[in-house]
């Protein structure tokens, strides 16, 4: 039986009330998802209309768009995994300094696209979906 499987048996053992308390937190929850999700693609939007033709990797893992992307936390590990996997990008600096870990053995750097497959691997083994 899958989590959220059982999660919806232990909504249903539930009184009238209570599933109806359940349920309106389970939507604020998907409308503060939906608004973290909303701020990191405008901050994403930013960063990269701001950073092009920047090839520093401090340059562009300074500006503003992209500390504040990281001041997100773990909230956003999922979205930078996304944007990873689906346009590449310079997410490995945000990555190391939200999850204060770097999968990437010292053989690989540098090797974006090993890189890349490094860390979605990373985030699938650590229950993160995207």
């Amino acid at each position: 039986m899958s989590v959220e499987h059982a999660v919806i048996e232990k909504i249903r053992e539930l009184s009238p009330y209570k599933q109806e308390k359940v349920l309106k937190f389970v939507d604020l929850l998907q409308q503060e998802k939906e608004e973290i999700e909303q701020v990191f693609m405008e901050l994403v939007y930013q960063w990269r209309r701001e950073t092009r033709g920047i090839s520093s990797t401090n340059d562009f893992a300074m500006h503003p768009a992209y500390q504040q992307i990281i001041g997100m936390g773990r909230d956003v590990v999922p979205l930078l995994l996304r944007e990873l996997e689906q346009k590449s990008g310079q997410w490995f600096w945000a990555l190391k300094a939200i999850t204060r870990e770097d999968p990437v053995p010292p053989d690989k750097r540098g090797k974006t696209q090993e890189m890349i497959e490094i860390w979605l691997n990373w985030g699938k083994e650590n229950g993160y979906k995207w």
